[in-house]
């Protein structure tokens, strides 16, 4: 077994599927189905959600296991033991859920939350066997770089999972979108410098420095793009509670939506000049695909400023962005190390 070779697609695995987990959490906040599972790692007590709000419902001769949730007098009870129910709802076998007052139970609201913790745990078995391969390939080659990676890889995704706990137990707490989204760029950046060491394709010629400079730029301003985006997505969620006529929206929405907005601007007045410059330079595959990503994701920012912000358009919006700042994080990689 060739191991440089497992890591290698190991690597490329977690990175596809880091862009999975983004979409899914992306849909999670379109739908607003954040609280779905009020309670974390289960959802209301169960390690397969319910399907039905009658599951919830306290009923008599009913068994419950002993952190099983029900729902009562709008508010979450959890059974302190393994019980069945009576006639009469006995307070000293439950508890009330202590660490927020969130008692709904929305099917679709659940089970998209639940869909969203399921990606998250078949993306951490790549990360994890990433990990471990990379160890074999410390032994056996010495190569402590993608051992810290992996390593800090792990140590990222542990950090948004830990982070999504919080989340849950403080009922979707502040700045928790800009967070995540922080952490799963991070996680964009680790594995691609991962993909590209155990890369075997090279260019014949390194690139100019202006060229690779403008590259490493343009990456840092689509990260402070995304971060912006994440603020405007704060303020859309505060609004969408009280409001939901889509089409006032964007005018309830503060200065921040105008910055992210115009920054759009800048970003297109880069990416065009290093188009336009590109073809002086040597050929980076993932640099032209970047581009034609970039002007789409514009495209849907455009879409979601003029249009009502469809809510369709709010995943795919991250989506591309996300997608946009790794290939051109990549073709900087390319063009830096000449990879």
């Amino acid at each position: 077994m060739n191991i440089s070779n497992v890591v290698r697609a190991l690597a490329r695995v977690s990175l596809a599927l880091t862009f999975v987990v983004i979409i899914a959490g992306s849909v999670v906040r379109m739908t607003g189905s954040g609280m779905g599972c009020p309670d974390w790692p289960k959802c209301f007590g169960y390690l397969i959600p319910p399907t039905d709000v009658s599951t919830l419902t306290y009923a008599e001769g009913r068994s419950y296991g002993a952190g099983q949730m029900v729902l009562r007098n709008d508010t979450l009870w959890v059974a302190n033991e393994a019980i069945t129910g009576t006639s009469l709802f006995n307070r000293e076998k439950w508890y009330k859920y202590p660490k927020h007052d969130y008692a709904t139970f929305n099917v679709l609201h659940t089970w998209v939350e639940y869909v969203n913790r399921l990606a998250t745990v078949v993306y951490g078995i790549p990360v994890f066997l990433l990990a471990l391969f990379s160890l074999l390939l410390l032994i056996k080659r010495g190569d402590w770089g993608v051992f810290l990676l992996a390593t800090a890889t792990v140590v990222m995704v542990g950090f948004e999972a830990w982070l999504g706990k919080l989340v849950v137990d403080g009922n979707l707490i502040e700045h928790s979108i800009t967070y995540h989204m922080f952490g799963s760029i991070a996680l964009v950046a680790l594995l691609s410098v991962i993909v590209f060491r155990m890369s075997v394709a090279k260019l014949d010629a390194r690139p100019s420095s202006v060229f690779t400079h403008s590259l490493l730029a343009l990456a840092v301003l689509i990260f402070v793009q995304i971060l912006l985006g994440t603020q405007v997505r704060e303020h859309v969620d505060v609004i969408a509670k009280f409001e939901s006529n889509r089409s006032l929206w964007v005018d309830m929405l503060p200065l921040i939506f105008k910055i992210h907005r115009s920054f759009s601007l800048v970003l297109l007045a880069v990416a065009i000049w290093l188009y336009r410059r590109s073809h002086q330079e040597p050929m980076i595959g993932q640099f032209r695909l970047a581009m034609l990503v970039l002007i789409a994701e514009v495209l849907v920012g455009i879409v979601l400023g003029y249009f009502h912000m469809p809510a369709l358009a709010q995943p795919l919006h991250l989506f591309l962005g996300a997608l946009s700042f790794g290939l051109i994080f990549y073709s900087w990689l390319r063009a830096r190390f000449r990879g």
